[in-house]
């Protein structure tokens, strides 16, 4: 990806107050392109669609899952510092963020 690609990429949150969400939530969906949102000169968030966002909490989970598994050997291969607690699963996750069976539930009861 290039430079330029990144930058068509970022939004700042005024622009996303001034209407912009919508454009924004359907190129996500559209393309799976993702999008980092700036607020003062900083990238505070990224926009990624349901899918993109199951996938990377269960490569999280496996992760977090081989950490615990074998401490001694992956403390040292890989730089794993997620701020969350050792416990492997869903469980450990950050207060407010959502598993893949909470969204799977949404999902399902929104097209009922």
């Amino acid at each position: 990806m290039d430079l330029r690609t990144v930058f068509n990429c970022m939004i700042s949150v005024s622009e996303l107050g001034r209407g912009q969400a919508s454009k924004v939530i359907q190129a996500v969906e559209d393309q799976g392109t993702p999008y980092i949102v700036i607020k003062n000169n900083k990238p505070q968030a990224v926009i990624v669609s349901i899918s993109e966002y199951i996938e990377l909490m269960k490569a999280k989970d496996m992760v977090n899952s081989l950490n615990i598994a074998a401490p001694g050997e992956l403390h040292h291969s890989l730089p794993v510092d997620n701020g969350f607690s050792s416990s492997p699963g869903y469980a450990a996750q950050k207060p407010g963020s959502l598993t893949a069976d909470e969204i799977n539930i949404f999902l399902h009861e929104d097209n009922d």
